[in-house]
């Protein structure tokens, strides 16, 4: 019995010594830790905010170090970043770190968690006078928080939380948000991360003096993604997925509904070379229905490949630096602004989308896809690019030369065109079943008699078909071969018939 204690009380000292020289060692270690992790943070805040023209950083206030724990304050500081529309954003919040010293933190412990880390974060959002409105919303609870280990293979997994939050005002707005988990884990470089999230509900209602109040609600969020860094700064391969149970919107002098049931994005990005990427996102809504009636189900992709990463962030750069003007540009309801350039400015942005050329980019959109009860139309195009000879070609020599392939093909469904057109029939409140019936046949009749007289499409069945293929200056546009400026001309003389004083 003795000899069992002794084994015992020894072991006890054996786990005592090493915690205490583990909690000891990242005591010294951390200092060093924090200012690597803030170095990180802020200069990938700087890649986040390019195109805001703001700027964002984190910066330490103070750190007190104690033998197993330790408190860093820090401030999280936002300037003059732009959320659209003119509208900036400034902020200046404080968050305190909670941290707890290796090996055997007791948080982890207690959950039972025996794997030894360096360390783990307590991370909360002070309260003050800015953020108090943001606490009392979440009934007096923290609205951010996160603990992140630190594996001493510098493995990171944190786990943020954002608070339950409810705000009712006066004049009848309001919010409802049930909060949201988000575990992202991955290197202490940040050159390989998982995450994925969830969030159960966000309900909103906007009231204005000025028109009918509207609504938004959404139900069962969900968001992952596997992402790594490559070569080519601030560009990352992998997938980001999200997907949203449920979407409703109430709007409109009769509070009519817009219910959209199974949005999925998915968004994939890869290399496709050494120095080129390449990405595809698809769109899929499962179920559509207005005011209580179907309408159908839709879908896309778009993607792009063969493209230069050095040269797009060069021009992602000159972009940045010219923003204003973009945003001047629009605001004054200009397509696109005249920018002034120096000879050195515009020899290094002709270079930078000579190289973007040279590689040869395509850019498509998959399968636009609209789908009701009795039929389905189509639509798909793909381009691909090339470098021109020089860039002071004339203007049509030039996209001659830039636009090397165009292909595209739409397929519109007549009986799809006449579910639309009795849906449209009842919404009016038409109760004539008969008359419904014939008037949504003659709909897609007529759409494929419009099309065959003006020339502009063709008819297979039920489908009403407009193809086209460019290559090589010449225009294949429904099985007739021309050229690009006879193309031009005829599709000027078809929708100058089309408008109104035609």
């Amino acid at each position: 019995m003795k000899k069992s204690v002794g084994i015992l009380s020894g072991l006890a000292i054996a786990i005592a010594v090493a915690i205490t020289a583990g909690a000891w060692y990242t005591g010294k270690q951390l200092p060093a830790e924090l200012d690597h992790a803030l170095a990180r943070s802020n200069a990938e805040l700087k890649k986040a905010l390019v195109t805001t023209g703001g700027s964002m950083s984190i910066e330490r206030v103070s750190l007190q170090q104690h033998f197993f724990s330790s408190t860093a304050q820090y401030r999280l500081k936002a300037r003059d970043i732009n959320v659209g529309e003119g509208e900036v954003v400034n902020f200046d919040v404080g968050v305190t770190d909670q941290i707890e010293h290796g090996p055997f933190p007791w948080s982890r412990v207690k959950a039972l968690k025996l794997m030894p880390v360096l360390a783990v974060s307590n991370s909360t959002l002070e309260k003050d006078d800015a953020t108090e409105p943001w606490f009392a919303a979440a009934a007096g609870q923290v609205p951010v928080s996160a603990q992140t280990s630190l594996g001493y293979d510098g493995h990171v997994v944190s786990q943020v939380r954002l608070a339950p939050v409810k705000l009712d005002e006066a004049d009848g707005n309001s919010l409802d948000f049930s909060g949201m988990q988000l575990e992202v884990s991955g290197d202490k470089e940040g050159k390989a991360s998982k995450f994925h999230g969830t969030a159960d509900r966000f309900v909103m209602k906007l009231v204005r003096d000025d028109q009918p109040p509207a609504s938004f609600e959404l139900q069962g969020l969900k968001v992952g993604g596997n992402l790594a860094a490559t070569a080519h700064d601030a560009i990352y391969v992998g997938n980001v997925d999200l997907m949203l149970a449920e979407t409703k919107v109430t709007l409109g002098p009769k509070q009519q509904v817009l219910l959209v049931k199974g949005l999925e994005q998915n968004a994939l990005q890869t290399l496709d070379g050494p120095d080129t990427v390449g990405g595809r996102v698809e769109y899929k809504v499962g179920d559509i229905s207005w005011d209580g009636r179907a309408v159908g189900k839709a879908q896309m992709a778009i993607s792009v490949a063969s493209v230069n990463a050095p040269a797009l962030q060069a021009l992602s750069k000159w972009y940045q630096a010219h923003l204003p003007e973009f945003e001047a540009a629009s605001a004054a309801g200009q397509p696109a602004p005249q920018i002034q350039m120096d000879d050195a400015e515009k020899a290094r942005f002709q270079g930078d989308l000579q190289k973007l050329l040279a590689a040869k980019p395509k850019l498509a959109v998959e399968n636009l896809s609209f789908k009701t009860a009795n039929g389905e139309s189509r639509f798909n195009l793909s381009m691909d690019l090339a470098a021109p000879a020089s860039f002071d070609l004339p203007p049509d020599q030039l996209s001659k030369q830039i636009i090397t392939e165009v292909k595209s093909k739409l397929s519109l469904s007549k009986p799809m065109i006449g579910d639309l057109a009795t849906l449209q029939a009842l919404l009016d409140g038409q109760t004539d079943a008969q008359a419904i019936a014939m008037q949504s046949g003659q709909a897609g009749e007529m759409v494929g008699m419009m099309a065959l007289q003006s020339g502009m499409a063709t008819v297979h069945g039920d489908d009403v078909v407009s193809s086209l293929h460019y290559a090589d200056g010449m225009v294949d546009f429904n099985g007739q071969k021309m050229t690009v400026e006879e193309f031009a001309t005829l599709l000027a003389a078809h929708l100058a018939a089309l408008s109104p004083q035609g």
